[in-house]
């Protein structure tokens, strides 16, 4: 009778998350919920979580061990493998969650209460619950606040402190965390709808961290912001498209291009656009290339003007003049050309090698261009006078061609060129200066971006921080931590904010998506 008696508590309490409420629409509006109400609203759209029968989602019961676990599971998905019996008495196969029980365990998202015992219809505490949701979602980050009752050598301490690091709680306004409180179904909801969709996670700190609600493209491959604008355009390979963003007001527009496309520029409110009539190759000798440049205006993004160039497209600069200084991507031992482009008249061109990065000096008088390759890891000189460019000999330098990276960035000063590896390098009119090595970063990056108004750098190296560099300091001041693997940083001067598009696999698909993080600065 006792065990009749639990199995029907067991299933009662399987109910709360298995029933399914009155009517369709009641999933969007339950009656008696009015705290986290969008996330709870969510987690009953993706089906993690549904109300009960007279249309109430009772909030404020308290949630199983059980119901945590399928509601985790439910939101990763269950593998098709066969599933192996937990080993409990207390779990059998008629256990409400058995095979998500079975599962989570063996993958060591939760353990039981002993070696026999998993205590499926017992209450879970916030501290269970942060351990549970840190091992599920392979939490990272540390909380360097902490909570007032949550003790650094306490068991749960590094499992509260992912979840706070990455805004997934907040704690109690009086700076607690109350682990040993056990956590209610809207509780439970709200943490997992944050760690499902960031857009949901709170801003807190200093520092304010949000997602903006805009959706982004997936395959970025270049980007650059308006030198006087909130806006920023970029090149998205997928769907072979140029895009421009406001990320101030959210607006969008999108032009397909003709052929593909592979790297951007902005002069003088014109957006510069290097496009592939044909495959690069290294075979591609420089009688037998082609390619075209779109102009565009930049408020607009209509087309001014399309310029065939006798090159294979690679990198692009374009000086005060909008003379297109651009590089090959094919034939080995190549050209770096200019061109007028009102005109389509092509001025001169250099000996380089393929694939090679170019920048601009903000003299507009020189120009640099980089080569990543590990055995050929290089940088040269070229001047640049009325349209004319020509290889400039320079004072010999060692590059370290085993890190050199196909990443370079001129500061705003033009003083400095920064390499990926984290290398620096000056940048000078005196031959014995020039290039110069300064000095090296304690980060390499692949992308970088400018405050210059308060001076200072922000770097991220295709993981989820955020190195924030000091003008003239070879180690960072600080970090910041994004929810997505940081692809493209762009501090944004007219609203004093910094964004990161970053990627991050959002609930039901299998491949990465693109969402924009924005980080507010307090004074």
């Amino acid at each position: 009778m006792r065990k009749i008696l639990q199995l029907l508590i067991v299933l009662s309490l399987g109910l709360s998350i298995l029933a399914i409420p009155v009517g369709g629409a009641k999933a969007a509006g339950f009656s008696d919920v009015s705290s986290f109400k969008e996330e709870i609203e969510y987690l009953t759209e993706q089906k993690v979580i549904n109300g009960y029968n007279d249309g109430t989602f009772r909030p404020s019961v308290k949630l199983t061990r059980a119901q945590a676990v399928v509601m985790i599971m439910r939101s990763i998905g269950m593998p098709e493998t066969p599933i192996k019996d937990p080993g409990f008495n207390d779990v059998s196969s008629s256990t409400f969650g058995y095979k998500e029980i079975a599962y989570a365990v063996s993958a060591g998202i939760i353990n039981g209460k002993s070696t026999f015992r998993f205590d499926p219809s017992g209450d879970i505490t916030r501290a269970e619950m942060s351990k549970v949701l840190h091992n599920a979602y392979k939490l990272k980050g540390v909380y360097e606040p902490g909570f007032e009752d949550v003790p650094v050598g306490s068991w749960a301490a590094s499992f509260i402190s992912s979840l706070a690091a990455n805004n997934i709680t907040v704690g109690y306004s009086d700076g607690s965390f109350r682990p040993t409180q056990s956590i209610d179904r809207a509780q439970f909801s709200a943490f997992l709808a944050r760690i499902m969709k960031p857009h949901f996670r709170p801003s807190t700190g200093k520092t304010a961290h949000s997602v903006v609600d805009i959706t982004v493209e997936s395959t970025i491959i270049d980007m650059m912001k308006n030198p006087d604008k909130p806006i920023v355009y970029y090149i998205d390979k997928n769907s072979q498209t140029l895009v421009m963003l406001n990320v101030e007001t959210k607006a969008k527009k999108v032009v397909e291009l003709k052929h593909p496309a592979e790297k951007l520029y902005i002069k003088n409110g014109k957006v510069f656009v290097t496009q592939h009539i044909q495959a690069r190759s290294p075979y591609n000798f420089i009688e037998t290339q082609k390619g075209i440049i779109h102009v565009y205006d930049a408020e607009n993004l209509s087309l001014l003007k399309e310029v065939n160039v006798n090159i294979d497209p690679y990198d692009i600069v374009v000086d005060d003049a909008e003379t297109l200084i651009i590089s090959s991507g094919s034939g080995q031992h190549t050209e770096v050309q200019t061109y007028n482009w009102q005109t389509s008249e092509h001025l001169s061109s250099a000996f380089i090698w393929d694939e090679q990065l170019i920048e601009l000096s903000p003299t507009q008088n020189k120009v640099y261009s980089v080569s990543p390759s590990h055995y050929t890891g290089r940088m040269e000189v070229f001047s640049l006078h009325e349209g004319q460019i020509k290889k400039e000999e320079m004072e010999p330098r060692f590059f370290d061609t085993m890190k050199l990276r196909g990443y370079v960035q001129m500061s705003p000063d033009g003083k400095v060129i920064y390499n990926g590896n984290g290398t620096i390098y000056a940048s000078s009119s005196n031959p014995s200066e020039d290039l110069l090595p300064l000095g090296k970063l304690a980060t390499p990056f692949k992308t970088m971006t400018f405050d210059e108004v308060n001076k200072f750098m922000y770097l991220a190296d295709n993981s989820t921080q955020v190195s924030v560099y000091p003008y003239n300091s070879l180690n960072p001041s600080s970090t910041l931590n994004a929810y997505g693997t940081i692809d493209r940083l762009v501090y944004v001067e007219e609203t004093k904010e910094l964004y990161a598009f970053t990627k991050f696999k959002l609930h039901g698909s299998k491949l990465d998506s693109t969402i924009l993080e924005r980080f507010t600065f307090g004074e």
